[in-house]
């Protein structure tokens, strides 16, 4: 049995449009609001940057390895409840997140909400494109870019200023109500926009061993800091996440329903934009990490400070993005993922010379330049390589594109804050992290010129 689209309105697709845009501000808050408190909750739980860091980084982590189910959800379930289930979970984390007073519970209940955000946000794409289907899309997944890729400079200025004044719990609080809200306003907006079909299939040990795969890449990243490269909890972890998706990605490419359709990497304008979404994302939230423990525990700043310092980037990406998109429509993918991997490279070279007496000010115009180029590459990729894709492999290829380029998020964060606390933990560990950065960018941008096509679409 199949469940039809149901018939959608223009002023109905505007209302889901907007339900839409509000459950992703809010979603992408909550993957990146910590970046500016985390020096507090490791102060008020008493750990360390290393454990300190799968606050953010195992968020990033759960989204990844739930995302891949929702390609068999949003195919089994209708459009409506599915998103609702994920809007609910996510409410529900965040505000038990506010009456955690220990590490363990507050991790536990940050994977529930990347579990809830990681299945409203792979929808997301999925629902815009069919609701655009006829013309439009790249306006539309523009104006999604400002709410999903703004979020990670407007979230640590925001929160930043409520740790100082009302504490980190206030954060949870807050974006717990209104996630609430949107909650209440999606119901009677939601529609069944997608297709289902009851013959849809969940392949169980595919998803066990996606988890344990990324789940083993992380912990061994996040240890490079603090044990032994040859040790087990650092190339242990590795081997056994590398062997998890190899066996993965032989058994997608022999069953017949795989959990996830791997086979879409065959078109090349698709892995393209994966990998060019996993090198920015990798470079993006390890930035947005490591710059507040920097600026807070090294140069003196106070979390409001450390939080104003990101809002310029706010109010450029907010004024990007819709603009990009628009470009994107008219002149292609080319020259906006050339142009923005360049200028992400070149805007981090001077955080490769930070000390102890950077000027706060300085810090704050270099993110807004950057985050130009974050606008310039994020949301145009994801649409160049989705739309590469033939329609009935629309959810999967929304599934890997979201779950990978957030897992290159954590992994990057994990990576580069254990080359900082590897490298002394000060200023000087800081740039060598961002110098790391930087030849990432080099190589996206390497990969842009060689191979993103004029063409938006072909």
């Amino acid at each position: 049995m199949t469940g039809k689209q149901q018939t959608i309105t223009a002023k109905q697709r505007t209302s889901i449009f907007a339900v839409l845009l509000a459950a992703c501000i809010a979603g992408a808050f909550a993957q990146t609001s910590l970046t500016t408190a985390l020096p507090a909750i490791m102060t008020s739980l008493n750990i360390s940057a290393v454990l300190g860091n799968w606050l953010t980084s195992g968020f990033s982590l759960a989204m990844g390895v739930i995302i891949p189910a929702t390609a068999f959800m949003m195919k089994r379930f209708n459009t409506k409840p599915l998103f609702l289930t994920g809007l609910a979970l996510f409410a529900g984390g965040l505000l038990l997140a506010a009456v955690s007073r220990s590490f363990p519970l507050l991790m536990a209940v940050r994977i529930i909400q990347a579990f809830g955000s990681g299945i409203s946000l792979s929808m997301t794409q999925v629902i815009i494109l069919a609701l655009y289907a006829e013309s439009g899309v790249g306006a539309a997944m523009g104006f999604y870019g400002l709410a999903v890729s703004a979020a990670p400079v407007i979230a640590p200025t925001i929160s930043g200023i409520m740790v100082d004044h009302w504490g980190w719990q206030s954060i949870f609080w807050v974006s717990g109500g209104i996630s609430a809200l949107v909650l209440v306003i999606a119901f009677p907006v939601m529609r069944n926009v997608l297709t289902t079909s009851a013959s849809a299939h969940l392949d169980i040990l595919s998803f066990i061993l996606a988890a344990f795969g990324f789940v083993g890449l992380q912990l061994g990243f996040s240890n490079l800091g603090v044990a032994p490269a040859f040790s087990w909890q650092v190339l242990g972890a590795l081997a056994a996440g590398v062997i998890c998706l190899a066996v993965f990605v032989v058994r997608q490419l022999k069953i017949d329903h795989p959990l996830l359709q791997l086979r879409i990497f065959a078109t090349r304008d698709f892995t393209v934009a994966v990998l060019l979404s996993m090198f920015l994302y990798a470079v993006l939230i390890a930035g947005s990490t490591i710059l507040p423990i920097y600026m807070q525990q090294m140069d003196g700043a106070t979390v409001t400070i450390s939080a104003l310092a990101m809002l310029p980037g706010s109010l450029v990406m907010a004024v990007s993005s819709p603009v990009t998109g628009r470009v994107f429509d008219r002149f292609g993918i080319r020259p906006l993922a050339i142009g923005g991997m360049a200028l992400l490279a070149v805007t981090m070279i001077p955080f490769g010379f930070l000390t102890d007496t950077t000027p706060i000010w300085w810090i704050a115009v270099v993110l807004a330049v950057r985050s130009v180029a974050v606008a310039m590459v994020m949301m145009p990729a994801a649409t160049w390589g989705l739309a590469s894709v033939e329609r009935k492999y629309a959810s999967d290829a929304s599934a890997l594109l979201t779950s990978l380029r957030t897992i290159a998020g954590a992994l990057g964060s994990a990576v580069f804050v254990a080359v900082m606390v590897a490298c002394g933990n000060n200023p000087s560990g800081v740039s060598i992290a961002f110098w790391a950065m930087i030849v990432v960018a080099i190589v996206g941008l390497v990969m842009a010129v060689v191979c993103c096509r004029r063409s938006s679409m072909n």
